[in-house]
């Protein structure tokens, strides 16, 4: 199996902010989240294109919540190679990440009709930790998953 490069956006690049905005938009359109160049531009996450076998195939990033703890956020497989099993791959890249600058435990919060990434995550050894209806809009629901780093 070939290994998941993580190759980190310049995020004070308004190209690169932007680029991020786009996919963000396009991967998801139902999250009231409203993405903008300024707000990625403003920092606290740290987000990476994710490359395997030498091509793009999507986009992954975390924040540091406190010394210990990391989430991550908008893992992200592109249309074309979904179904591949690249988004296990791409999950455990950033697992790794954290892992290698000190995290000690991985928090994901998962949409709740995002069925594919919750099976993953429980499958590498995440538990569910929480259920939050109406999280981000009325209706619109996430999973928290965590997992201790040894």
């Amino acid at each position: 199996m070939d290994k998941m490069e993580l190759r980190l956006y310049d995020i004070q690049a308004e190209s690169e902010a932007k680029e991020l905005v786009d996919i963000f938009l396009e991967y998801y359109p139902r999250s009231p989240w409203p993405p903008t160049k300024e707000k990625i531009m403003k920092g606290g996450v740290v987000y990476f294109r994710a490359f395997y076998q030498g091509q793009q195939i999507g986009v992954t990033g975390y924040s540091v919540k406190t010394p210990n703890l990391a989430e991550t956020v908008k893992t992200t497989i592109f249309h074309a190679f979904r179904g591949k099993g690249l988004g296990a791959i791409l999950s455990q890249a950033i697992e790794d990440e954290c892992k290698r600058i000190g995290i000690k435990k991985v928090l994901s919060t998962v949409y709740y009709f995002n069925h594919v990434m919750v099976q993953i995550k429980l499958k590498q050894g995440y538990t569910i930790e929480g259920y939050h209806p109406d999280h981000e809009a009325p209706g619109f629901h996430e999973y928290s998953l965590g997992k201790i780093l040894k």
